[in-house]
């Protein structure tokens, strides 16, 4: 499979720096060399905005823009765009290049990232990122990362979530977002639970975009992120799970985000990163290879 990795090395404003290092550490600890290991072809971009980003909102907007036009240029050459991103709110900039009136969401998280700044406790733009993939806030920010528009609820299911504000739960109670908690996959027989909603949101789109925040693992297999949250999935979880949505689902581009190497242990959350790289990569390729 030919792939195009796409480095987003941004936090917020702030470039390199927190989860704006993550994209680079997975890139200097040979995540190129191993991919290619297992047999595909890999090139990889860096985003860069010049000249000084304003304030978040401004980083936000540029960043996502220059996002969406390498997602696109890589789906035009007929390549896999796999992004690492420091914000989920890169999240626009993927979905912008994909055309997301036709694309569904995946979107794994410990948090619902699903708050507006009317809901929001912290006022934390990167808490409200799945909120504004689907609408809900900053709206702006559409037109500004180019000519697409919000997806639609009912196009969007998350999944792992287990630390929700009160608001915010509301909000998702509300909404047309399949919702299929942690505590639910981690049931005996939790596996049924998300086939019956891969099988409602299949009833909307056969093609999706792939979001991994890298907190929906437990702290014990990624200690290494800004909002640690107990009871997350285990990687012996999560990748049967990325295997059963290939089979369900075209993916059509995949981000992993929010993966801070200043806060790991060890190498813990670097060693689960590959990990579910790998199984993100395998998905695709199977689907592709059908």
């Amino acid at each position: 499979m030919r792939i195009n990795l796409i480095q987003v090395p941004y936090h917020l404003k702030a470039e390199g720096v927190g989860m704006g290092r993550g994209p680079l550490r997975f890139v200097e600890a040979g995540l190129v060399e191993k991919l290619r290991q297992r047999g595909h072809t890999v090139d990889i971009d860096t985003v860069r905005v010049q000249p000084k980003l304003e304030d978040d909102l401004d980083a936000i907007a540029r960043i996502n823009a220059e996002l969406s036009s390498y997602v696109e240029a890589s789906i035009s050459n007929g390549r896999f765009p796999l992004v690492l991103g420091g914000n989920c709110n890169t999240c626009l900039g993927v979905l912008a290049g994909l055309a997301p009136a036709r694309t569904g969401i995946i979107w794994f998280d410990a948090h619902g990232d699903f708050n507006t700044p009317e809901t929001s406790p912290s006022g934390f733009l990167d808490g409200m990122a799945l909120a504004m993939a689907t609408g809900h806030c900053h709206e702006r920010l559409w037109q500004e990362v180019g000519d697409g528009g919000p997806v639609p609820e009912s196009h969007t299911l998350l999944v792992g979530v287990r630390d929700l504000d009160e608001e915010e739960r509301r909000a998702l109670e509300l909404s047309k977002v399949l919702v299929v908690p942690a505590a639910a996959l981690k049931r005996r027989g939790g596996r049924g639970s998300l086939v019956t909603a891969l099988e409602q949101l299949r009833s909307q789109t056969d093609e999706i975009y792939l979001h991994l925040d890298i907190d929906v693992l437990d702290p014990e297999e990624a200690p290494g992120v800004e909002f640690r949250s107990r009871g997350g999935l285990f990687l012996n979880e999560m990748e049967p799970a990325l295997e059963t949505i290939g089979k369900y689902f075209r993916i059509r581009a995949a981000n992993l985000a929010a993966y801070n190497p200043d806060l790991d242990e060890n190498d813990t959350t670097l060693r689960s990163g590959f990990r579910l790289l790998a199984a993100v990569v395998d998905a695709v390729s199977a689907r592709r290879d059908v």
